[in-house]
């Protein structure tokens, strides 16, 4: 399955400056990541949908089959 973890606009800007050079689930809770928490919980492959000037850092894969899971990355 692939897993897709975005950023809504709104908590983008409300944890700037910290989620300006990264993706909110690439955040450190303790001594892993959000993205990392969910792949203990979710297996899958990963990728990120987040603001413009990130994607080229943290791109986003689609499945051509259809089988994409957009999680809310906060």
């Amino acid at each position: 399955m692939n897993i897709i973890l975005f950023d809504a606009h709104e908590v983008h800007e409300n944890l700037l400056p910290l989620s300006f050079t990264r993706p909110v689930a690439e955040f450190r809770v303790g001594i892993t990541t959000i993205r990392q928490k969910w792949e203990k919980v979710l297996p899958g492959d990963y990728s990120y949908l987040t603001e413009d000037y990130l994607s080229k850092k943290y791109e986003m894969t689609l499945n051509e089959s259809g089988e994409n899971l957009f999680v809310a990355g906060h």
